[in-house]
């Protein structure tokens, strides 16, 4: 493995595959839901998969080639039948049916930068969803992220690990630069790779995540024609609240009536 192309959704699996502590929590509204399930932003099929194996019809989609092949990959011959990823984008997808849930889970809708791209966003979550068909978004409080405007903060080192395909040990470590008028960060997470008699190479990845609060969320979804469900602040359902580690809403499409 030798580009950034290949490296980064292993590194990614690296990074997050031992993450489990929202797969309980969609499936349980997985089973709520009438009908086959789509999430937005499924990278390396870290929740699709499982999902699929509960006994769930999924589909994916993710701007990233590279990731929806290494979730092929992942995909395990059983459930293969079962699990539909193709690349889209999520402000402009057109997948031909609907779908009971619909969820941008770990963050995704952190991607989307202006209002605009996720107001197109929440109109492609309506007219894709069935009529009482939930809509759920995970995302982080702000107070929960690292805020020194106008300049990076220094760099963290976050984990060293090996990476399966390759025996090399990994190390990973981030900074973060924050506009404050945009509720933008830029994180920088830089991967070094260390080989076989300490030859190392460098993956480094940026990637510019805006905040919205609950209020704006709030909003964002009325706009859409969406209602407001619950909003929890982690994966048990707990209340939202200043201490909350997570900002998960849970919205749905009105009935339709007569």
């Amino acid at each position: 493995m030798t580009s950034l192309q290949i490296d980064l959704p292993a590194l990614i699996d690296l990074d997050y595959t031992a993450f489990s502590d929202d797969i309980d929590f969609y499936e349980e509204f997985a089973r709520r839901a009438e009908g086959p399930v789509l999430e937005l932003g499924a990278g390396t099929g870290r929740v699709a998969i499982p999902l699929a194996e509960a006994g769930f019809e999924v589909w994916g989609i993710d701007n990233d080639e590279a990731m929806l092949r290494r979730a092929d990959a992942n995909t395990p011959a059983k459930v293969v039948n079962r699990v539909h990823l193709q690349q889209g984008d999520m402000r402009a997808f057109d997948l031909g049916r609907d779908f009971g849930l619909i969820f941008a889970g770990f963050g995704g809708f952190h991607h989307l930068l202006t209002t605009d791209d996720q107001m197109r966003c929440l109109e492609r979550v309506r007219d894709h969803l069935q009529p009482g068909g939930i809509f759920i978004c995970d995302l982080r409080p702000a107070w929960e992220e690292e805020w020194e405007f106008g300049e990076s903060t220094p760099l963290f080192h976050d984990w060293t690990r090996t990476l399966p395909e390759t025996g090399e040990t990994v190390m990973r470590s981030h900074s973060v630069h924050a506009d404050g008028a945009r509720q933008v960060k830029r994180q920088t997470n830089i991967y070094d790779l260390i080989g076989e008699g300490g030859v190392t190479r460098r993956v480094v990845v940026e990637v510019d995540l805006r905040f919205t609060t609950s209020y704006e969320m709030e909003g964002l979804l009325q706009r859409a024609g969406l209602e407001l469900d619950s909003m929890f602040g982690d994966f048990e359902l707990g209340p939202y609240d200043d201490a909350s580690e997570y900002m998960i809403t849970v919205a749905r499409k009105p009935e339709v009536t007569s």
